[in-house]
């Protein structure tokens, strides 16, 4: 009962020593690194903090800037942090996501993921920037079985992979790739280059390996204009 009564009292000490004046400038308020912590939680207190600050501020932005030199879907897509999730969150504080944006800049620490409150009119360092809803991220990885190679296992992985071609298929601006991880089995790898190539399909390979999945991981990116 204590821990319950402890964390909102906690939260609004560190709102208020953080936003005890309006910010003209924008704000660093996290970064994530491989290994450093729970990424769920981290951007969920992030997110948590940001719709106490709209309260101050209802112009600012909340910006994801990825440390990374390549472009934006691919940064994504080799997010180790699950940058693309972030909005999500958005939906537990009724935090509009037209107030959320993705960034990247290729001059911080590689594989880092910055989180910054930017008030109107702020000006944030980036190398490309593109407002959270715009853009559509669809991850197909399988779930988890007691046996890898049982027939639902099997058959979530056979269901991932046509939907990942149809994805592909009928959107020309949608990108994809496969994701190699920790414990992938290469026959699996194999059998799903087999049928993209017939299917005539372009895609990219990523070797995360950050986690274990005995199936490649499918997944597409999607920006609109």
């Amino acid at each position: 009962m204590k821990t319950i009564l402890f964390v909102p009292f906690a939260i609004c000490i560190f709102v208020s020593s953080v936003f005890s004046q309006k910010l003209t400038e924008p704000r660093l308020v996290g970064v994530w690194r491989l290994g450093y912590e729970d990424y769920g939680e981290f951007i969920y207190h992030k997110v948590e903090y940001f719709s106490l600050y709209l309260k101050e501020d209802p112009n600012a932005r909340m910006v994801a800037r990825l440390c990374s030199s390549d472009n934006m879907p691919l940064a994504l897509a080799g997010s180790h942090g699950f940058a693309y999730a972030f909005p999500k969150s958005a939906e537990n504080f009724q935090v509009p996501t037209g107030r959320m944006s993705f960034a990247r800049w290729s001059r911080c620490e590689s594989k880092s993921e910055q989180y910054w409150f930017v008030p109107e009119n702020a000006r944030l360092e980036y190398d490309e920037m593109i407002p959270a809803d715009r853009v559509r991220v669809n991850r197909l990885l399988v779930s988890y079985y007691g046996s890898p190679i049982s027939q639902p296992a099997k058959t979530e992985f056979a269901k991932n992979l046509k939907e990942f071609i149809t994805e592909l298929k009928s959107n020309p601006t949608t990108q994809g790739f496969i994701i190699r991880n920790i414990g992938m089995n290469r026959r699996t790898l194999e059998e799903a280059l087999r049928q993209l190539r017939s299917e005539r399909v372009r895609f990219q390979i990523l070797q995360k390996r950050s986690y274990r999945s005995y199936y490649p991981e499918f997944m597409t990116v999607t920006i609109t204009e």
